[in-house]
């Protein structure tokens, strides 16, 4: 009992200079930028609903939401006129993985300050397994839609 314990002692030492090193050296490349939407977006905290208003067509703000969707590694499972549902990718982590967030985003043509536009209404549904590490994107994906939206902007 005492040799096997010894032995996996011995390996779980060796196992931890030799991940160590590979990090460092990995720290000391120059890194690499990202240029997706994805490195740009970062989930929050929020809870509940979560609404903006845009001054842009209803299809044209869709659009620009469904892009943004994409950035965040959401793939649109029901698209009806006035609702998107997305589901995000699971990543397996160590102790907890993420992902398998759903977002739901609601659209209404409305009129606000004069202005004639698009209600977005956004929720994340967190699921049962990995909720641990499921997080909330609403507010990232619908700040990528205004951010889109603005660079389409003639």
């Amino acid at each position: 009992m005492k040799r096997v314990f010894l032995l996996a002692t011995l390996v779980v030492f060796c196992a931890f200079p030799l991940s160590g090193a590979t990090a460092w050296s990995q720290d000391k490349q120059a890194p690499t930028p990202k240029t997706d939407q994805s490195a740009e977006m970062k989930p929050g905290k929020e809870k509940g609903k979560q609404e903006r208003f845009f001054a842009f067509p209803l299809a044209k703000v869709k659009e620009a939401v469904i892009d943004a969707m994409k950035g965040a590694e959401f793939e649109v499972k029901k698209d009806s006129d006035n609702e998107l549902e997305a589901k995000r990718k699971r990543h397996i982590g160590v102790v907890v993985g993420s992902g398998g967030e759903t977002l739901v985003v609601q659209f209404k043509e409305t009129e606000e300050g004069g202005a004639k536009g698009t209600r977005v209404i956004a929720e994340t549904k967190k699921g049962l397994v990995g909720r641990v590490g499921q997080k909330s994107w609403a507010n990232a994906v619908l700040d990528q839609a205004e951010r889109n939206l603005k660079e389409a902007k003639p």
